[in-house]
């Protein structure tokens, strides 16, 4: 009985904290309506997990968006990064990943770990050996494939881009 009382007086404190803890980030006043968008990216047949996924407006707009893929290859678009959701329009898509195996670097999942991303990050910049582990026809936008237009409603897109490589990036 006494754990029920403190549970539910403690309740209301943590949703409180929850709410103003800054965790629902405003959304700027100028931001469209965005819409849920995924794109899934496979490789030699199998989900592409830890790919950079990046929408470019081709109108040169400012709302990008761009997330990472997960286990199962699928990258849930977000505005500039960081708001639910992407803003109608056309869009060039640019996919990427890097690898820094040389110097046994490990990247994780920015959701889980934006510390450990970020350090991981910083690792791979003053890495000597870098490779790109996707195609880089696909991580630029005069040069990918792929596009996509953002409409209303629910936006998917599965993208294989192709045989693994792994070449070095000129430092």
């Amino acid at each position: 009985m006494k754990k029920i009382f403190i549970t539910l007086l403690l309740l209301p404190f943590c949703c409180a904290i929850f709410i103003f803890s800054g965790c629902n980030q405003e959304v700027p006043s100028d931001l469209p309506k965005t819409y849920p968008a995924t794109i899934t990216v496979i490789q030699d047949g199998q989900k592409l997990s830890g790919a950079s996924v990046r929408l470019e407006p081709s109108d040169g707009g400012k709302w990008y968006a761009s997330a990472i893929t997960d286990a199962s290859g699928v990258a849930i678009l977000r505005a500039n990064s960081q708001y639910s959701g992407v803003v109608t329009g056309k869009y060039k898509i640019l996919i990427s990943k890097r690898d820094a195996t040389s110097n046994n670097i490990t990247v994780p999942d920015p959701n889980t770990d934006p510390a450990g991303y970020s350090k991981a990050l910083e690792e791979m910049n003053n890495a000597k050996e870098e490779f790109d582990l996707v195609d880089p026809k696909y991580g630029e936008a005069n040069t990918t494939p792929e596009e996509i237009e953002i409409t209303t409603g629910k936006n998917e897109k599965n993208i294989d881009v192709g045989k693994a490589v792994k070449i070095t990036i000129k430092k």
